[in-house]
C-alpha cells in the first residue's frame, strides 16, 4: 500500500515539475530627464527573457513622443528607447507602470538634470510614480528578495534536502551557514564581475544538487561524503546556487552604480527569506520524528528523498535539453 501510494506521489510531482522551477524574469524602466520636460525613457529585459510587451509605461496627455521608439538588441539585453516632451507645467509629471500579467518585477530608475534619482523595485500590477518622488527602494529590494527565494523551489527543496540529510540543531546550522556564505560569495564576486557563468547550465546544475542531496538522503551510508561533511557539500554547491541568483538580478542591465545595493539587498531578502522556511520544515520535520515510530520516520524520508529526486530529475532533464 505504501509503495503504490508513492509511486501515484511521484508521478503527479514528476508531471507538476516544470511548474515547480524558479525562473524570475525583471525588466528595467530607466526615465532620463534631458531637458527642460524632455525625457528619455528607457524599457530594457535581459536577453533570452519572455517580450515585456504586457509591461506598459504611460505618461500624461500633455506628453507625446518626439520621435517613433528605438529598439536596440545587445548580447546581454533587448532595449525599447522612446524620446518624451511634456507641455510645460507646475510640476514634474507622474507615470503608470501596468504590469498585469506579473511575468516581470520591475525595477525603476528615474534621473532628472541635477543628478537626483529613484530607485525602486515595483512587483504590484499597477503603479503610479511622481518623477520627483524620492526613495531608495530599500523596502522593495529586499521584498523581492524575500519573494524570489519563496518562489524559488529549486532552492527551496535543496535547502529542505539538508534538512532530510543532517541531523541536529548545531550541524544544521553549520550546513546551512556554509551554503549561505557560499551563494553570498559568489552573490559578491558576481557583482564585481569577476566571475561569471551563462545561466542554462547553472540553472542544470542547481537541480542536479538536489538530486545528488536526495540520492544521498535516500540511503543509510554513514560514510558518504554528504554525511560526514555536510557543510562541505552545502558550501561547494552553495558556490553554484549563488550563480543562478546573480544571473538572475544581474543580467536586467541594471547600472553599474546600482547593482551592489540592490544585489545586497536582494540577498538579505533572500536569507530571510531562507531562514522563514527552514524554521518552518524543521518544525514540522521534528514534530513528525517526535511523534512517528521510528520505522515511520524512516518511510517518511526516504519517500520525500524519492520525491526530491524525482521533480530535480525532471528539472535537470528539461533544463539540459533546453541549452543543449
Amino acid at each position: 500500500m505504501m509503495r503504490c501510494w508513492w509511486a501515484r506521489l511521484a508521478l503527479a510531482l514528476l508531471a507538476n515539475a516544470p511548474a515547480l522551477g524558479h525562473e524570475m524574469q525583471m525588466a528595467v524602466v530607466e526615465v532620463r530627464e534631458v531637458g527642460e520636460r524632455a525625457y528619455v525613457l528607457t524599457l530594457r529585459s535581459a536577453a533570452g527573457a519572455p517580450q515585456f510587451a504586457d509591461i506598459d509605461v504611460t505618461f500624461p496627455d500633455w506628453c507625446a513622443d518626439r520621435a517613433p521608439p528605438r529598439r536596440v538588441e545587445r548580447i546581454d539585453h533587448i532595449a525599447v528607447e522612446r524620446r518624451i516632451v511634456c507641455e510645460p507645467g507646475d510640476a514634474p509629471p507622474n507615470i503608470t507602470i501596468s504590469n498585469p500579467t506579473g511575468r516581470f518585477d520591475v525595477v525603476l530608475r528615474v534621473e532628472d538634470r541635477h543628478g537626483g534619482r529613484i530607485d525602486r523595485v515595483l512587483s504590484e500590477p499597477f503603479v503610479a510614480v511622481a518623477l520627483d518622488e524620492p526613495g531608495a527602494g530599500v523596502r522593495e529590494r529586499f521584498t523581492l528578495g524575500v519573494e524570489h527565494i519563496l518562489g524559488g523551489f529549486d532552492h527551496l527543496l535543496f535547502v529542505f534536502g539538508i534538512l532530510l540529510l543532517v541531523r541536529g540543531a548545531r550541524a544544521i546550522v553549520a550546513t546551512i551557514t556554509a551554503f549561505t556564505v557560499a551563494h553570498s560569495l559568489t552573490l559578491a564576486l558576481t557583482v564585481l564581475g569577476v566571475a561569471h557563468l551563462p545561466g542554462p547550465p547553472v540553472e542544470a546544475c542547481i537541480a542536479l544538487s538536489i538530486v545528488y542531496l536526495a540520492v544521498e538522503a535516500a540511503r543509510p551510508d554513514a560514510s558518504s561524503a554528504a554525511r560526514v561533511a555536510p557543510w562541505g557539500v552545502a558550501f561547494a554547491f552553495g558556490l553554484v546556487h549563488g550563480f543562478g541568483f546573480a544571473g538572475a538580478l544581474a543580467e536586467t542591465g541594471l547600472p553599474p552604480g546600482d547593482v551592489p545595493l540592490t544585489l545586497f539587498l536582494f540577498n538579505l531578502g533572500i536569507e530571510a527569506g531562507q531562514i522563514s522556511f527552514a524554521a518552518v520544515a524543521g518544525g514540522l520535520l521534528w514534530a513528525a520524528r517526535r511523534f512517528l515510530t521510528a520505522g515511520g520516520v524512516e518511510r517518511l524520508h526516504v519517500a520525500a528523498a524519492y520525491g526530491m529526486g524525482t521533480v530535480a530529475s525532471a528539472w535537470t532533464i528539461e533544463r539540459v535539453v533546453g541549452f543543449w
